[in-house]
């Protein structure tokens, strides 16, 4: 008897459970009873333990039917469980699309005692043959070929001659021409054409073998299709570019960073790895960011791959999600390019797993389980033997810090692909200035573009049309009701809306406390520069947020139109500083600088850096030289200045050596625990109990504070952050978790986010 830990959807434990059958595996869906009712469960692991003091129910049976997981897979799910500190019925539900079936179908395949039909060297002799003489066939075959054939009843002897047994004669003659170009045949459509008795007797001789496999879409057209479009075409690559490559196959490490600038031709290597990857057999998984997953990205990927390319996003429905992942699941697509849940998707072979813009934010998920699928991806490949490539113009701290000691294996490319020249960057100080929305150098560079035809794009890292409603007469601000924050307004459609938890209402103009229509709107965002640009210039103008960006097919429209022109300027928030590729845009403009740096955060730098370098990438990257223009109110920051030299290296040690001396990562390791509440009284009492209970002397803990935002969708929120070295934190999350059981309150909710992306 055996025992498993077995997962049942949507309960929060493991439960144990025995079986006899040696078939069960890792991974198995199975059927259990589970509080007197027939469930589906996942086997977990084996259980060593032999003895219970509880009565250990049998497994039903296993359901085969059901999606199945590799052993490497459930392990990557449990590490995520323990490492990020969440439940596991989270962590599979994230991890595992809703809503996948598995198909099967049944197939024949022909086996005799010589192997296939379609190398029977006997039967094929007896094609054209219907009577042989002894002499002749035992000086043709072997004596111990032949006296098997007469064992199984396959020949008949008459006299001195061999013949084939009268059902031999017409059913294997048939068999041996239909399966001399098939290795196997669908159930179905063999027993069309041959008649049951004979197919079972051939099943019972052992001449035919039934079996049961996943479906797949459509393999025949899959492979014509495949064979037209994959590999008709390499772009070739620089010396540079090969040997990144023949490095990253051929180096026994595990984990690659690659730092190039923008326009390097960093996508060319990807490309060509998951070229060669495939060639050999080999899978590959290409992370994007949300944002960057452009038409571009996409359309070049079925160039380059035809049907072997999943694509995975946040747009799809459940039923295409499902759909894509099966067609991973089955081996039909072994190319997937997706966003952070793609880490996920199950790649047969996989060789290579690319996270393009590494730095990026959104590879954090910001609800549970709050795994990173930069740091999964890792993980991943050593459970799957396979390899990370990290990719960024501007990589986030950590990585290059990890590149610099040697854990990942740093590549570094410093100038863009065919020597197109990086763009000149000048700052402008808005201190000088009169506008305080566009300077005059950057109005003056605006009107030479547009006059030479040539297109630009304008960055403002803020939404709507204004960040602060406010009445001139009594004073009252224009607050959200459930949350502790400011309402923007959008002259888009005329509303008042919170950012935080999304609630929107129509603003009357006039103030909502006294009535008056004496209104002032300040805190610019990007409706309002849109509506100031459009003053100035009559050209065509396109927006582009996270509100406009709703709409269906609109990236894929953006995309399209302001690569062909339609459009000559394009404004928008921060997702425009990356993925987008437009060889006609020679000018770029940073409308405010200072928008992120002012935010209390270590990363604040970092991430300003980052935005301004990606944005600035955009100009220039066809034949023309391109030009930044910065607007700023800080022009002498150090941050500014490294972004005017196009310094990353200077930018990293300037940062790298504040880290070291706060204690922050990758020094150390951090842990943010968010506590929250409906009731604002007992809360900050509750904090501190639990800030005591969790108190040890191997790591920091600071706190309780209040959030930066103290109150969002209607909870009070606080937070305890907790600091440590890799070593003492991951001892000190087993510690924190028995803890958490102890004094958890249904009052009260507590959130553990491990290697948080910001501490607001």
């Amino acid at each position: 008897m055996r025992y498993y830990s077995v997962y049942i959807e949507k309960t929060k434990d493991f439960y144990t459970y025995a079986s006899d059958e040696e078939s069960i595996n890792v991974g198995d869906r199975v059927l259990v009873s589970f509080r007197n009712k027939d469930k589906v469960g996942l086997i977990i692991e084996e259980e060593k333990d032999k003895e219970y003091t509880f009565k250990v129910l049998k497994i039903k049976k296993v359901l085969y039917e059901e999606l199945s997981f590799s052993k490497k897979f459930i392990k990557l799910l449990l590490w995520i469980r323990d490492y990020y500190m969440s439940p596991f019925d989270q962590v599979f539900s994230t991890a595992v699309p809703s809503g996948v079936k598995i198909k099967y179908e049944d197939i024949y395949r022909p086996k005799n005692l010589s192997g296939t039909l379609i190398k029977d060297e006997i039967l094929e002799y007896f094609l054209k043959k219907s009577l042989v003489r002894k002499k002749t066939l035992v000086d043709r075959f072997s004596k111990n070929k032949i006296q098997e054939y007469l064992d199984n009843n396959y020949l008949k002897v008459q006299d001195s001659w061999y013949g084939l047994q009268e059902d031999v004669e017409d059913v294997d003659l048939e068999l041996k021409l239909y399966f001399q170009e098939r290795v196997e045949i669908g159930k179905v459509t063999l027993e069309k054409k041959f008649d049951k008795k004979t197919i079972e007797n051939h099943l019972k001789n052992g001449t035919l073998i039934l079996e049961r496999k996943i479906k797949s879409f459509n393999e025949e057209k899959l492979k014509k299709d495949i064979e037209k479009e994959v590999y008709k075409e390499d772009t070739k690559l620089n010396s540079e570019q090969e040997r990144i490559k023949s490095g990253i196959e051929t180096s026994n490490k595990r984990h690659f960073l690659i730092r190039g600038v923008t326009g390097s031709g960093k996508t060319e290597i990807y490309i060509q790895l998951i070229k060669r990857a495939l060639e050999n057999g080999k899978g590959s998984i290409f992370l994007v960011p949300e944002i960057s997953l452009t038409p571009q990205m996409v359309k070049r990927f079925k160039k380059e791959f035809g049907e072997e390319v999943a694509i995975l996003h946040s747009r799809l429905s459940n039923i295409e999600r499902a759909k894509e992942w099966y067609s991973i699941y089955t081996g039909d697509k072994r190319v997937v390019l997706g966003v952070r849940s793609a880490i996920f998707a199950p790649v047969k072979n996989l060789e290579y797993i690319i996270v393009d813009e590494e730095h990026e934010n959104s590879y954090k998920q910001d609800s549970t389980p709050r795994y990173n699928a930069k740091y999964v991806a890792i993980k991943k490949a050593e459970l799957e033997n396979a390899k990370v490539v990290l990719g960024s113009a501007t990589p986030s701290i950590e990585s290059y810090y990890y590149a610099k000691k040697g854990i990942f294996q740093l590549f570094e490319i410093d100038h863009r692909y065919k020597d197109a020249k990086l763009p000149e960057i000048e700052i402008v100080d808005m201190k000088e200035e009169k506008d305080s929305f566009f300077s005059e150098k950057l109005l003056e560079e605006i009107r030479g573009a547009l006059l030479r035809k040539e297109q630009i794009i304008l960055l403002l890292n803020r939404k709507g049309y204004s960040t602060l409603v406010q009445c001139q007469e009594c004073g009252h601000m224009e607050e959200c009701e459930h949350c502790s924050i400011k309402l923007n307004y959008y002259a888009s459609n005329n509303s008042l809306k919170c950012n935080y938890c999304g609630i929107s209402k129509r603003f009357l103009g006039h103030c909502s406390k006294c009535g008056s229509k004496n209104i002032s709107f300040s805190g610019r965002g990007v409706e309002r520069v849109e509506e100031e640009l459009r003053k100035r210039f009559p050209v065509n103008i396109i927006r582009v947020d996270g509100d406009v960006s709703k709409e269906k097919n609109f990236y894929e429209n953006m995309y399209n139109d302001f690569l062909g022109g339609k459009y000559d300027i394009m404004i928008g928030t921060q997702m425009i500083s990356r993925g987008l590729h437009f060889p006609n845009v020679t000018l770029v403009g940073v409308i405010n600088a200072d928008t992120i740096m002012s935010i209390p955060d270590f990363r604040s730098g970092e991430r300003t850096y980052q935005m301004i370098t990606q944005v600035a990438g955009r100009a220039g990257r066809g034949e023309k030289k391109g030009k930044v223009i910065i607007q700023t109110y800080q022009p002498e920051n150090y941050i500014i200045e490294k972004i005017q030299e196009n310094s990353y290296i200077n930018f990293y040690e300037k940062e790298i050596e504040k880290r070291e001396i706060l204690y922050y990562p990758p020094f150390s390791k951090i842990i943010n625990i968010g506590i929250s509440s409906n009731e604002e009284y007992g809360l900050e009492e509750y904090c501190h109990l639990v800030f005591k209970e969790i108190e040890h002397k191997k790591v920091e803990l600071y706190g309780p504070m209040k959030s930066l935002v103290y109150k969002v969708k209607g909870r009070y929120r606080c937070n305890i952050f907790i600091k440590g070295d890799r070593r003492e934190i991951n001892e000190y999350k087993i510690f924190l978790e028995n803890k958490l059981k102890k004094i958890e309150n249904k009052k009260y909710r507590i959130v553990v986010d491990v290697d948080p992306i910001n501490l607001i």
